[in-house]
């Protein structure tokens, strides 16, 4: 049977047979297992020669292997085999919007319970930790101050003020004068970037891929082992950046003002999320196929204009992005890079991060063949590929690559269109894969 696009416009990705497709799914299962087993054993040998602590003790990932069992992780283990359930039904039975909202929702309430595993208050307390507790900075220098003397002091900051633009210090600032603040306020935040992720990286499907393709993918953009680590301030950094790529696809699907509306806004946002990490310029690399593919090289420009306008707006208080990159990769030089092995942590970020998209989506990229999925997809992969190979991302990835996962984790559509109700199967292993990781790994995050 051939899917349709909601333009009507006959779907090239084919199912394959059924020989085949049980081929393809062999490889793609074999190829996880494989570099998850060849990840584990080879950093227990890295953590072990190092000549000082890699602070990776449950290798590749940051924490430590304990199994937890409490009434949490039942109550977690409920609300994931819910989302299984329900997700696939509400993907062919609800209205667009109402589909967005439930998947929002779901999105939340599966990250709010794997939360509640950890042992409380620390990973409610994570974003206090990393940022919160560095909001009397700006309040002693003063907004314009802080922003000017930020690159100046960069190296003498807290490892996350160092290692990232003011951004995150700065919203939770404004967050405190508006009497937001405190625990609720940033984890209300990093729930807010959560949804904003999970309803905009469907809604850049629906344009390039058709609206069936992202009903398909709804459920794997929630379930999945990247909820584990849905706490930490990297989600609202994504849920900026993704909103900002969404905004900038759905521009090349237009023409006129709304056209240029649509990037240049989308283009603002992908400029804000900037200032929150530097990493996620590479989000600009996950566009670049839509708009190649769509020949909107328009679009391009004024998405550029919208995101040099964001990072220039803290330059009137002295604050230079570019500077501070420089500023970072000095810090990161004289500190994690030189502890932790460049040609292991190449290999062992690649292993957190598929563990974090889980089984069931290196199966779906062996078996993808979808060509508006793999312009979402392939950006995607494309821009971890490149945060991989660059050296700023040695370990924790599971944290820092949470912007770029979305786009990936939208490939397991394919396996609820060729596996009809069957894909049911590959959801419930994405669910017990995080059910197991969250059991056995105690992580701040």
């Amino acid at each position: 049977m051939t899917a349709t696009t909601e333009r009507g416009a006959p779907d090239t990705g084919v199912v394959p047979t059924t020989r085949h497709g049980r081929h393809l799914t062999a490889i793609g299962l074999g190829a996880w297992v494989a570099l998850v087993v060849v990840g584990r054993v080879w950093g227990l040998r890295v953590v072990r020669d190092a000549p000082e602590p890699l602070y990776v003790d449950a290798v590749p990932f940051y924490g430590v292997w304990k199994l937890r069992v409490s009434p949490a992780l039942i109550i977690a283990a409920i609300v994931a085999a819910a989302c299984v359930a329900v997700l696939p039904w509400a993907a062919r039975r609800l209205g667009w919007v109402a589909l967005c909202a439930a998947v929002m929702i779901s999105a939340v309430g599966l990250s709010l319970a794997l939360g509640a595993v950890e042992p409380p208050p620390d990973t409610w307390q994570n974003i206090h930790g990393d940022y919160g507790r560095y909001v009397p900075f700006v309040e002693e220098q003063g907004l314009g101050g802080f922003l000017r003397d930020y690159t100046e002091r960069q190296q003498h900051y807290p490892t996350h003020l160092s290692a990232h633009p003011p951004g995150m210090t700065v919203l939770l600032w404004a967050e405190d004068r508006l009497g937001l603040g405190g625990t609720a306020g940033e984890v209300g935040l990093a729930m807010l970037g959560v949804a904003a992720a999970a309803a905009a990286v469907l809604v850049a499907l629906r344009e390039v891929a058709g609206e069936a393709r992202a009903r398909a993918a709804a459920a794997f953009v929630v379930v999945a082992p990247a909820a584990v680590w849905h706490t930490n301030a990297d989600v609202v950094f994504g849920g900026i950046a993704l909103s900002g790529l969404a905004l900038v696809v759905l521009a090349t699907g237009r023409a006129g003002r709304s056209s240029k509306g649509w990037a240049l806004a989308g283009g603002a946002l992908l400029g804000a999320a900037m200032l929150f990490s530097h990493g996620l310029a590479l989000m600009a690399v996950a566009v670049v196929p839509v708009v190649v593919a769509r020949r909107r090289w328009g679009v391009a420009a004024w998405a550029g204009a919208g995101a040099v306008a964001a990072l220039a707006l803290p330059f009137a208080w002295g604050y230079s992005w570019l500077a501070g990159l420089l500023a970072t990769k000095d810090v990161y030089d004289d500190n994690l890079a030189r502890v932790r092995p460049y040609g292991y942590f190449v290999v062992g970020n690649l292993v957190a991060f598929a563990v974090a998209v889980g089984p069931a989506t290196a199966v779906a990229l062996a078996r993808l063949r979808h060509r508006g999925t793999w312009l979402l997809v392939g950006g995607g992969l494309a821009a971890v590929a490149l945060a991989d190979l660059s050296g700023l991302s040695l370990a924790e990835t599971e944290r820092i690559w949470q912007p770029f996962m979305p786009l990936v984790l939208v490939a397991g559509g394919v396996l609820a269109l060729e596996s009809g109700r069957r894909g049911r199967g590959w959801l419930a292993l994405q669910a017990a894969t995080t059910i197991a990781l969250v059991a056995f790994l105690r992580s701040p995050w």
